[in-house]
């Protein structure tokens, strides 16, 4: 290697470990999840209590519905929730490309205005957080995109073994999967839905 390509590789800085929002650590892929530790006031609620909430609530809504609402199959659940993701997920990481890159106006690099988020006791900047909002929503897409997708290639040998072993071991299986399923899609909307309250109202506010 020519000695002026040594030289600049020695200045290049390297990636630096995941360190926001908790203990140093190696594991870069899961960076979008720092975005839970931002603190807020409310923040807490949309991000725990009321996905856990609706999710569990929306389980039971399912197990008690007569006749059984289909989850595999054209007309399955399953299918709706691929056929959105694989539209929305795409979208997501677009989005995040332009703020994190450098999305034009200098509005984007001032803090917030009457509301505190914090990160590590350093107020975030608009520009930071809804990179880290748009990171996490890629990275619930995209997790919840893979199980889909999974789910539906190895529903046929799951539900062959779950009957050899008997009747509550294939209420078991279906029962964790669903309540996993609705509590990952919970998390995904009601994140959405505060996303788009934040950027439309608390985005804005002109107020000092």
């Amino acid at each position: 290697m020519a000695p002026q390509v040594e030289r600049k590789l020695e200045n290049v800085t390297p990636l630096r470990d995941v360190s926001y929002g908790a203990r140093p650590s190696r594991l870069r892929l899961l960076a979008p999840l720092r975005y839970l530790a931002i603190s807020s006031p409310e923040k807490t609620r949309y991000d725990f209590y009321y996905p856990l909430g609706f999710g569990v609530a929306a389980w039971i809504v399912y197990w008690a519905l007569t006749p059984d609402i289909p989850l595999f199959g054209d007309g399955g659940l399953l299918r709706f929730a691929r056929d959105l993701l694989i539209m929305a997920v795409p979208f997501l990481f677009s989005a995040l490309a332009v703020v994190a890159t450098g999305l034009p106006g200098p509005h984007f690099e001032e803090r917030l205005r009457g509301v505190n988020l914090v990160m590590d006791g350093r107020p975030l900047t608009l520009r930071k957080f809804i990179a880290y909002l748009l990171g996490y929503l890629s990275f619930l897409g995209s997790v919840e995109l893979g199980a889909v997708v999974l789910a539906q290639l190895v529903h046929s040998d799951v539900a062959k073994w779950a009957s050899v072993h008997g009747t509550w071991v294939k209420i078991a299986v279906e029962g964790t999967g669903t309540l996993a399923f609705s509590i990952l899609s919970s998390a995904l909307v009601v994140t959405v839905l505060w996303s788009l309250y934040f950027l439309t109202d608390v985005a804005n506010n002109t107020d000092a």
